[in-house]
């Protein structure tokens, strides 16, 4: 009965979805509320996720992303509590700014009755991005966490931002909009299978700089800041020994004999009896409780994985006084240390407008390769940019506003209305180039959710054209050209 009456409410018609979701709480200890909740939620997803699909493009499929959203609920969503306004529970949440909280280790949500709020808790109780591996081991925590934050708010963005008919961005609702900036610009350059692919190199380095840099000016991790500050110092360190030879070759053989002389203290260690209890009660003094060794057959183990990283630091002296790969070894700390000081140099707003000039490029790059063969890429790509000029940058601005991208933008988007024309996906409406893009150039700030719906009408009276956008037979917008003399069509439907 509670199941039809929860159905019925909404009149849900995703039967294989709503099956799966039912299967699933009938082996849930979840409230009615928290059910019916679900079930809300769920019809939600499937009622904007076309409109979601076809404004962004680079979304997983509603299959894939409705069946993860599933796994989570059935696998790592052991108990979800609803709180109300002006309970303690809800007090406890304001206090400190919060609409939910998750325990991840016990599977736990705490969040206030609504469908967005949920679905953002549900995606952080499992959200673990996959990393590729990484030029520098310091990247990973910040990257990490943008990618983390950025993945969250690329999920729930289908009935954030989405409502089944309309397309508004709520900036309000994104937890962070720098790093969800350079989510979506990865993400839209390299797609959600690599995101943080380094083939992309400019873009890849530009994104962990400012994870970097965010990381170290917002957390409170003062762990990594330390380690951070030492790497940095110990490189530069290591690139004055590079610059002078000499001493850089007496450094080396130093510590070639300190690692000679560890590997046959180790030795005398692993071939006495008496020395290995006497390492391992010294070293389990140093230790914390949580640290310490268990037995001493485990301290042989450790001793011959220290043993087996000498022997490798040995021959990684030996080769780098070598001519090649000291010149190549100089080269990479080089290129480290450069990266290291850029970090501390950045200057966050302008390597953010950097990092969308680089985007752009790649567009550009990429629109020139397009062909008849793969013209639907063009129709993506014009998707793309438009998605690409709403995503915001700061809390008063999208990209579309900032005045620095304003030429570069105008530069691509003349490039896709060339192509478009020439591969016979827009119509070709008037033979004055200028004219054409400053019409067209609108196209790119409109809301409609389907762009192959668009009409235009076109009046010219007084030496002034006006011209008319409709989403089939609503208008959309409106535009005035002063211009002396026009020979256009008075009726256009963009797309042939």
């Amino acid at each position: 009965m509670e199941k039809n009456k929860i159905l019925s409410k909404f009149n849900i018609n995703i039967k294989d979805y709503n099956n799966e979701l039912e299967k699933i709480l009938e082996n849930k200890l979840f409230s009615y509320d928290v059910k019916n909740l679900l079930l809300s939620m769920l019809y939600k997803i499937e009622n904007a996720y076309k409109d979601y699909e076809t404004v962004k493009v680079e979304v997983p499929s509603k299959k894939e992303y409705i069946e993860n959203l599933l796994r989570i609920i059935k696998e790592k969503c052991l108990k979800i509590f609803l709180v109300k306004k002006g309970t303690q529970e809800a007090e406890e949440l304001e206090k400190n700014n919060i609409l939910f909280r998750v325990d991840s280790k016990n599977g736990e949500i705490i969040c206030f009755q609504n469908e967005l709020v949920l679905l953002n808790a549900i995606f952080n109780i499992d959200i673990s991005p996959n990393l590729q591996e990484l030029p520098y081991e310091y990247i990973e925590k910040p990257l990490f966490t943008l990618l983390k934050s950025g993945e969250i708010d690329s999920n729930i963005e289908v009935i954030r931002d989405f409502n089944g008919w309309s397309w508004d961005i709520d900036k309000k609702e994104i937890k962070d909009i720098e790093y969800n900036y350079v989510y979506e610009t990865m993400l839209l350059v390299n797609g959600r299978k690599s995101i943080n692919s380094k083939k992309q190199k400019k873009i890849f380095n530009l994104a962990s700089k400012i994870a970097i840099k965010k990381y170290m000016q917002e957390s409170n991790d003062i762990e990594y800041k330390e380690k951070f500050e030492k790497i940095k110092k110990e490189k530069e360190e290591r690139l004055e020994l590079f610059n002078d030879k000499k001493t850089f070759i007496n450094q080396i053989t130093s510590e070639k004999k300190e690692y000679t002389k560890e590997i046959e203290r180790i030795d005398k260690i692993l071939n006495n009896n008496e020395l290995l209890k006497k390492e391992y009660y010294a070293r389990n003094e140093k230790l914390p409780n949580k640290e310490k060794i268990f037995s001493v057959s485990y301290l042989v183990g450790i001793l011959d994985k220290e043993r087996i990283g000498l022997i490798e630091k040995i021959d990684e002296c030996n080769k780098i006084i070598l001519p090649k790969e000291f010149v190549e070894q100089k080269s990479k700390l080089e290129d480290e240390v450069k990266f290291l000081e850029e970090i501390v140099e950045l200057d966050q707003t302008s390597v953010l407008i950097h990092l969308a000039e680089e985007f752009l490029n790649q567009l550009q790059a990429g629109i020139d390769k397009i062909n008849e063969e793969n013209k639907e890429k063009l129709i993506s790509l014009i998707y793309k940019i438009r998605y690409y000029r709403y995503i915001p940058i700061n809390d008063e601005k999208y990209i579309k506003d900032i005045e620095a991208l304003k030429g570069k933008f105008e530069e691509v988007i003349k490039l896709i209305i060339k192509k478009a024309q020439e591969l016979k996906i827009w119509d070709v409406f008037s033979e004055d180039a200028e004219l054409t893009y400053q019409i067209l150039k609108e196209i790119f700030d409109m809301k409609m959710i389907y762009l192959q719906n668009l009409n235009m009408q076109c009046k010219y009276e007084n030496k002034e054209l006006y011209v008319e956008y409709y989403d089939d037979t609503i208008i959309e917008s409106s535009l005035k050209i002063k211009k002396d003399t026009v020979k256009i069509k008075k009726k256009i439907k963009l797309f042939i």
